[in-house]
């Protein structure tokens, strides 16, 4: 027997349940894992590629280390004829509460109601996603069609919501130049649905300097003014390599920030999260964090590849706030510009702040559709509410930092 052979062959004589066997379908053959640890790390990142960590076997490996409550993950895996893999994806269960999209009278109205229905406007989903983190999972080897194999990873999503008695099928993050690629989606059912937009810095800077200078008069002297006063204020920052030992002080302070928002959440941030950040994703990793009178009040967590710098969570304390989102934000994206990073994405939410510093709030999509004829009557009636709200037209930059020697102009002006 080949080596070829003999890995086929360990992949059929794997585990049952949620697994299964593996199906031939068409010129592939599909087989759902439960856990992430049960495939190769090697062969699984040789199809992600140096650009995609949060697609990568580390990074898969500590968020399920995390033990985030509520959810269990999967990971539908694609082989050609000879037992190699051509394509995956992360699909993972988790229980949403979608009364926390509704207006605040209706949402006191379903409180209310919940004391003899517990269970309303509470679904469990079935998502393709990249777990805690905006984006779309699917990898595909080169020269692979992705949408093929996202085909066989919807055929997966529906055993897998069979299994855990999911009733809603979700497929994020889409930004508008692959809408067309996978409206193939609309064939099986799935409707397009606006997911909360993607907060994100092209970056096209040489240095902070070069950055900061590239604004109009009026927006850098309100950046600058922003950082004076944080630092007027007592608040000097640090950039962490090694923060696993503190992270049950970064999970309070994350634990904060999600009792204080109002408006969509879901996973609660656990220790593990920053631990497994941590000691998994290695130098992928660093805590930002701002210290005032010796104490560390707030932080940011950061991780990034080859092209892309990611700012995933912001944690602070009690106290009133004091400029630190604003001084942990800027030094992300002095991070990301040092770090020669394509983007900076900054996630969703706080649009206003981030649009400030520079960011392109660019539309996300879902394709979705449920397994239950009523409520998919439903929820394709359901308003779009998470489209973003209208942001104010600003020109931050000079007209000229779009051009090729911007970084080079901008660097001889004065600060």
């Amino acid at each position: 027997m080949n080596s070829n052979q003999s890995r086929s062959k360990a992949h059929d004589d794997n585990e049952a349940g949620v697994e299964g066997n593996t199906r031939s379908v068409g010129q592939y053959s599909l087989k759902v894992f439960d856990s992430i640890l049960k495939l190769p790390e090697n062969e699984w990142d040789e199809i992600v590629g140096s650009s995609g960590i949060t697609r990568s076997h580390g990074y898969l490996r500590a968020i399920e280390a995390a033990k985030i409550q509520g959810c269990d993950y999967f990971y539908p895996v694609i082989y050609d004829e000879l037992g190699n893999i051509v394509g995956h994806a992360c699909v993972y269960t988790v229980i949403t509460d979608f009364a926390q999209l509704l207006p605040r009278f209706f949402f006191d109205v379903v409180k209310k109601i919940r004391k003899i229905w517990p269970s309303l406007l509470s679904l469990r989903i079935t998502e393709c996603a990249t777990p805690l983190i905006s984006g779309c999972s699917i990898s595909n080897k080169d020269g692979v069609c992705r949408r093929q194999i996202m085909m066989y990873v919807e055929t997966a999503m529906q055993d897998i919501a069979s299994t855990k008695n999911s009733k809603l099928l979700v497929l994020r993050d889409f930004l508008e130049n692959e809408r067309d690629f996978f409206k193939v989606l609309e064939g099986r059912g799935y409707k397009t649905r606006s997911n909360f937009p993607l907060a994100r810095i092209k970056i096209k800077w040489k240095s902070y300097d070069s950055y900061l200078n590239s604004f109009r008069a009026r927006y850098r002297k309100d950046i600058k003014r922003r950082l004076r006063h944080a630092e007027l204020g007592g608040n000097a920052v640090e950039v962490i390599q090694n923060f696993a030992s503190d992270s049950h002080l970064w999970a309070d302070q994350a634990g904060i920030i999600r009792s204080d928002t109002r408006g969509f959440m879901r996973e609660a941030l656990t220790p593990g999260y920053y631990e497994n950040m941590d000691l998994i994703l290695g130098p992928n990793s660093l805590l930002v964090t701002v210290v005032s009178e010796s104490k560390r009040i707030a932080h940011g967590m950061v991780i990034f590849d080859d092209e892309t710098t990611f700012a995933t969570f912001f944690g602070r304390d009690k106290r009133s706030p004091g400029g630190e989102w604003f001084q942990l934000i800027n030094e992300v994206v002095r991070i990301a510009i040092d770090r020669k990073s394509k983007f900076l994405h900054l996630g969703l939410g706080s649009y206003d702040g981030k649009s400030i510093i520079g960011a392109d709030i660019e539309p996300q999509y879902v394709y979705r559709r449920s397994t239950n004829l009523l409520l998919n009557f439903v929820i394709n009636r359901v308003p779009d509410l998470m489209k973003a709200d209208s942001l104010p037209a600003r020109r931050l930059f000079r007209e000229y930092s779009n051009s090729p020697t911007s970084t080079a102009s901008a660097d001889r002006i004065n600060a």
